[in-house]
């Protein structure tokens, strides 16, 4: 199993929890796993590949989202003409959503389609077996004519405590609980899967678990974080899940387990401001939830139904102000450059940070394969190459593509504009506590000598809003 790397220079580690339950479900059944974590590791294209040769594979699968494919493609045609007889398989979102970019450009063999347990275990016994693999159900691959063709749909599995817990084990672990949090500490942390699904549209996502929210139970959700917090000594856990908040019945079971058998312990999750009340909020804080990050995206009514949010400004500003209120820490993400976006909506995405009391970096709306966003970018000429396009991905802080009727430089000014603007009026809100914690959690980002980068494009961006 491989994890290809992402970026360069980014210190902050997000544990592969899909890989993990892959390589987990495949020891399982009987076969022999080995991980090549390319990011946990810090390890170069060449490094990886002689790690996966010495390890003499029979079967090699590859993980990552979509803005690794660039590290996926370049090792699978140096592992073809290294190791020809074995057989290459890639996952996740991306070899979902384009399938024929992994089978036709990265030379894989084939690509598992949507959740990966039930299929990869299924395709790797029948590759060891000599076995008609192009039978399994959930995967794609070539037929003889050269043409991507699908076998069987594969359903979601409906039992998620059946699943075995993810194989940390294989992982560089240590690496990734030491790495700085969210929070811009190094409190030994690390996070569990407790739902998958998310019954939302929103254009700018992809929906690798379906729509249909699939939930654990209480008791293994806290059986895992106890095994965690003993095994690895953890301090600080998190549900990363896409809709944590859906089900309050379910949230507040939760909390009832955590709060009696796991005292002192504190967490954090993504919720929809939607979907919280303050009996929910205050149930989290007694359970030891510290931080509630919040999908706002934009503070303009018109952008969030471009997105399809089906949430308005005015919710998502009184679940920060109820969350805070609750005692629970708050964050807000943001994105600037949705079709229809203009110099008036983003001011009002300035204002409603001002009024929420928020900062957090502004992204460039970008559309991913298998997105709304992205078909009808497609739809409109936008993305005439689509290699092109997605070796292209990497943190949506530049500007890959413009969907809006301003030009490049003048969206590129806007979002400076936006960012300075709210992060001074945040900061100067408590300039002792925050100038502070910002400048020390950018350092230990992106380095001293990305510091002074990122204080003159703070400040560049502190005056009027850019003329049209």
């Amino acid at each position: 199993m491989v994890y290809p790397f992402f970026g360069t220079g980014r210190r902050s580690l997000y544990f592969p929890q899909g890989l993990a339950y892959v390589a987990a479900a495949l020891r399982n059944a009987g076969h022999t796993v080995t991980v090549v974590d390319m990011e946990g590791s810090d390890l170069s294209v060449d490094s990886a590949l002689a790690r996966i040769l010495d390890s003499s594979p029979e079967m090699v699968g590859f993980g990552g989202m979509i803005t690794r494919y660039k590290i996926v493609r370049e090792l699978g045609r140096k592992l073809k003409k290294e190791a020809p007889g074995v057989f290459l398989v890639a996952g996740n979102s991306g070899a979902t959503a384009i399938p024929e970019l992994y089978l036709k450009n990265a030379r894989m063999d084939a690509a598992v389609l949507g959740e990966g347990e039930v299929t990869s275990v299924e395709l790797a016994d029948a590759v060891a077996a000599g076995a008609e693999w192009r039978t399994v159900p959930g995967i794609a691959f070539l037929d003889d004519s050269g043409a991507v063709a699908r076998s069987g749909k594969r359903e979601l599995h409906p039992d998620l405590d059946s699943l075995p817990w993810p194989a940390r084990d294989l992982f560089p672990l240590e690496r990734y609980m030491t790495s700085m949090d969210h929070r811009g500490r190094r409190e030994r942390h690390l996070e569990i899967v407790a739902s998958r699904g998310c019954p939302f549209g929103c254009s700018y996502c992809y929906h690798i678990y379906g729509r249909t929210i699939r939930r654990r139970s209480p008791e293994s959700i806290v059986a895992e974080v106890e095994h965690i917090v003993k095994r690895y000594d953890v301090r600080y856990t998190g549900f990363p899940d896409d809709l944590f908040t859906s089900d309050k019945t379910f949230v507040l079971q939760v909390c009832r387990l955590l709060r009696e058998r796991l005292p002192g312990i504190r967490w954090s999750c993504l919720g929809r401001a939607s979907t919280v009340d303050r009996e929910m909020l205050s149930a989290m804080r007694k359970a030891g939830c510290y931080w509630i990050s919040y999908g706002v995206e934009s503070g303009s009514p018109e952008i969030l139904r471009r997105m399809n949010r089906t949430v308005t400004p005015e919710q998502c500003l009184n679940a920060i102000r109820m969350t805070r209120e609750e005692g629970i820490s708050t964050e807000a993400s943001f994105m600037i450059g949705m079709f229809g976006e203009t110099r008036e909506t983003v001011a009002q995405t300035v204002e409603f940070c001002d009024k929420a009391d928020v900062t957090a970096p502004m992204l460039f709306v970008t559309p991913y394969p298998g997105t709304p966003l992205f078909l009808e970018a497609e739809q409109r000429g936008l993305i005439p190459d689509l290699e092109a396009y997605v070796l292209s991905l990497e943190a949506a802080d530049r500007l890959l593509i413009n969907l809006t009727d301003m030009d490049d430089e003048e969206l590129i000014r806007l979002r400076r504009w936006a960012m300075g603007t709210v992060g001074k009026r945040y900061l100067l809100r408590k300039p002792f506590t925050r100038i502070p914690s910002l400048l020390w959690k950018h350092m230990v980002l992106r380095g001293l000598g990305h510091l002074k980068q990122d204080a003159e494009e703070l400040f560049s961006g502190m005056g009027r809003r850019p003329a049209r």
